[in-house]
């Protein structure tokens, strides 16, 4: 796959959040205002691009040199708490200010199983480092879009007359479920299309 089709593929195609239903947890509780929203996205895709390089190294270079494919799912877990923790441990020595205005933990994104989900994507597609690297941005670039319009999509929703029993969880609900369909236009004959044309 060229780089481009693995770009698109990861980010709009098989976007993790609306496809693979990946990390759908801070998208569908988006946070409140553009500005969180635009910290838990960042964070999370820096997250998910360093996770699916870790997860590659661990496959290639521990995993199946020893022979024990089967603890792949506790590697990768293990590897995505660390990678959080330190990323965590960077941004309060060298931003902490960027840290606090956000308003989240960047613990919390270690829970978040779009990052461990790309790791797993990566692996199982068989790249090798440098692919693994662009597939884990391009699908953290995928989780920041989503995450970026489901916020806006709830801050347009605050302010618009709705039903009192579809306030709340069941409107972001139904504006996941409609951006997810909206992304179905970027089928894979689409991308073929597409990228049949470059």
């Amino acid at each position: 796959m060229s780089w481009l089709g693995i770009i698109l593929t990861f980010s709009l195609v098989d976007n993790v959040v609306l496809s693979r239903m990946l990390g759908i947890c801070p998208c569908v509780g988006a946070p409140r205002g553009m500005k969180s929203a635009l910290g838990v996205g960042a964070a999370t895709a820096l997250l998910m691009s360093v996770s699916a390089l870790a997860g590659w190294m661990i496959q290639s270079l521990v995993l199946d040199p020893l022979g024990v494919g089967f603890l792949r799912t506790p590697a990768f877990v293990l590897s995505v708490a660390c990678l959080a923790w330190i990323l965590e441990a960077l941004a309060r020595r060298t931003a902490p200010d960027l840290l606090r205005a956000a308003g989240f933990p960047v613990a919390g994104i270690a829970l978040n199983c779009a990052a461990l989900g790309a790791a797993l994507l990566v692996v199982k597609g068989g790249f090798g480092a440098l692919g693994s690297l662009v597939a884990g941005l391009s699908a953290g670039a995928g989780f920041f879009i989503v995450t970026v319009l489901l916020s806006a999509i709830r801050d347009r929703l605050e302010v618009e007359k709705v039903p009192e029993p579809l306030r709340g969880l069941p409107l972001h609900l139904i504006s996941a479920g409609l951006l997810a369909f909206a992304f179905v236009a970027f089928d894979r004959a689409f991308l073929a299309r597409m990228l049949h044309g470059w």
